[in-house]
């Protein structure tokens, strides 16, 4: 038996598909925030940049697991900067490196510490990620199979003068899928 409630009273009754119509614009607000800005223009580069400035997307799936974030990633003179922030864009975390080590700051104020870059991302994101590594493959240096044990491919490739940089990158290792897509790139005057 099959219950269909009966509205009463003097309020005009609404269609159908008019309960959908909230949703689908909450959907079209939340597709609109998660939209990039285009791209800047590439800079007129002559040889790879010791230091850069890159923005953009990156997904991270192990097992069952997958995680979403964007990246602003900043190398300078072998120091490392990598700012997480949820789609949306609140920033998550931010993970700073240089010789001396590696520290993870939380918004709500607390760190963590370690040896290197690697073994701080392999704590907190399950993944271990060199960022020399990373910028070798960000700058089209992509080995069939990577120091780290990544298998890597290019799979979208964009001119910024005499450098290929990569515009989509997939490391895979085991069950474990990290992909980058670069927004935006700027080199760090010397």
């Amino acid at each position: 038996m099959v219950v269909v409630p009966v509205e009463t009273g003097t309020q005009p009754r609404r269609s159908r598909g008019s309960r959908w119509i909230p949703a689908f614009a909450g959907m079209s607000c939340f597709l609109a925030a998660c939209a990039t800005a285009p791209t800047q223009p590439l800079p007129d580069l002559a040889r790879v940049p010791e230091s850069f400035e890159v923005s953009g997307r990156l997904a991270v799936r192990q097992d069952q697991r997958s995680d979403i974030a964007k990246l602003r990633w900043t190398r300078n003179r072998g120091a490392d900067v990598w700012v997480i922030a949820s789609p949306l864009g609140n920033e998550v975390a931010r993970v700073q490196s240089d010789a001396s080590g590696a520290t993870l700051d939380l918004p709500d104020g607390s760190e963590v510490s370690a040896p290197t870059f690697e073994s701080l991302t392999e704590r907190i994101l399950g993944v271990g990620l060199d960022p020399d590594e990373v910028a070798g493959w960000l700058h089209g240096h992509a080995p069939a199979q990577s120091r780290g044990g990544w298998k890597v491919s290019i799979d979208e490739t964009q001119h910024a003068g005499a450098v290929e940089l990569a515009r989509r990158l997939t490391a895979t290792r085991g069950d474990t899928v990290v992909r980058l897509v670069i927004d935006d790139y700027r080199a760090i005057p010397e």
